[in-house]
């Protein structure tokens, strides 16, 4: 079996991974129940909800913190790179593992990812979320702005799938047949770059402040045996940290806010029969900033 910890997970084709599960019944099984759960489930819900096919209340989620992160539309690639974020893992898993077991391993993943999506639905229809998003310059931004309708805010499922990735890897890179290189540099990886695109979603104004500790708790809470509060704590406090555009006190706001709604969810979820009461309730009840 060959050792790659030597190698970028960058360096690791997406179209592999695509190829490997769409040329075979058994990755079809898994790929397809994933596709439609994104489709009807968060795509449709907010394009419906566009053309007024579907009427769920739309609650703004704006909060002031969110003021002392600047706009970057330079960000933009590294928000759109939330995808092959996730996939790349996935195609190293098929090159060092082969078709059969890498396929497995897929299996694995997409059983967790489909259930992030399907939780955060359970939010998402009985009551949509939005924030206010600055007129864009760049291409790129108007196009991001445009293709999305920008209802399904809270909880973030750019920051679920993040913690979901950089969990789900800590425990497959422990459990399988990985070098100490391998798990060593690949966990970093996925860590360090998950860390940018959480960081991307403020820049970027795709989602505000209040968004990230919802995911992290809706994630804690469905996946608790790979899903960490020491997980969440650890991105919490690794957010900014090399940034120059914001202040430190302003950083360090930003992070007491997080950590502090994050475990007020966590509290108030031993109140309740299902994770995203407590969510419902929040947004219920929240009201935004405005300038």
């Amino acid at each position: 079996m060959k050792n790659y910890g030597d190698r970028k997970l960058t360096s690791f084709s997406v179209m592999r991974a695509y190829a490997n599960v769409i040329l075979g019944i058994r990755g079809l099984f898994f790929l397809l129940p994933y596709l439609g759960t994104v489709i009807w489930k968060f795509f449709l819900l907010q394009y419906l909800q566009k053309i007024h096919l579907r009427r769920i209340k739309i609650t703004s989620v704006d909060h002031e913190l969110d003021t002392t992160v600047p706009f970057r539309e330079d960000y933009a690639g590294i928000y759109l790179d939330f995808i092959n974020y996730w996939i790349r893992p996935l195609s190293m898993m098929f090159k060092k593992f082969g078709h059969m077991k890498g396929l497995k391993l897929c299996a694995e993943w997409f059983r967790r990812i489909s259930l992030a999506y399907n939780e955060a639905y359970k939010v998402y229809s009985k009551n949509l979320t939005t924030t206010r998003r600055p007129s864009p310059k760049t291409k790129a931004v108007k196009n991001i702005q445009k293709a999305d309708p920008h209802y399904c805010c809270v909880p973030s499922l750019h920051i679920a799938v993040i913690v979901l990735t950089i969990s789900f890897y800590r425990m497959l890179l422990a459990r399988e047949d990985f070098t100490e290189d391998e798990r060593k540099n690949f966990n970093e990886e996925i860590y360090s770059h998950g860390v940018e695109i959480a960081e991307s979603v403020l820049y970027m104004k795709q989602h505000s402040v209040n968004c990230i500790p919802a995911a992290l708790y809706m994630v804690t809470k469905i996946a608790p045996d790979i899903m960490t509060v020491e997980i969440a704590e650890e991105l919490i406090k690794d957010l900014f940290v090399k940034a120059e555009d914001v202040t430190e006190e302003n950083k360090n706001k930003i992070k007491a806010h997080i950590q502090k709604f994050y475990h007020e969810l966590l509290s108030e979820s031993e109140l309740f029969g299902h994770w995203s009461v407590p969510v419902l309730n929040w947004i219920k009840n929240y009201t935004a900033y405005t300038e």
